[in-house]
């Protein structure tokens, strides 16, 4: 398997030369639809907790609602075009 790595577009980072074999790129651009950095790591820190509940206690009534929650803020927050 290949391995995939992701930058943040604030992010600066360098590529070693390849001393052997070969490297095989590919660029692309993605958008969240949520664009404050705030909001966006408030979703992440909420979606992070729900799955760690699910995986503790996988039938517990409050995954649900914490579940909803963050799609309320999710459709709340998105800016779609």
């Amino acid at each position: 398997m290949t391995p995939i790595v992701l930058y943040p577009a604030t992010s600066l980072h360098r590529v070693e030369p390849v001393t052997r074999g070969a490297r095989t790129c590919s660029f692309f651009w993605i958008q969240s639809m949520v664009r404050d950095d705030g909001r966006h790591a408030l979703l992440f820190d909420l979606d992070t907790g729900i799955q760690r509940l699910g995986a503790d206690h996988p039938d517990h009534p409050s995954a649900v609602v914490l579940t909803g929650v963050y799609h309320k803020l999710l459709r709340q927050w998105a800016e779609v075009s």
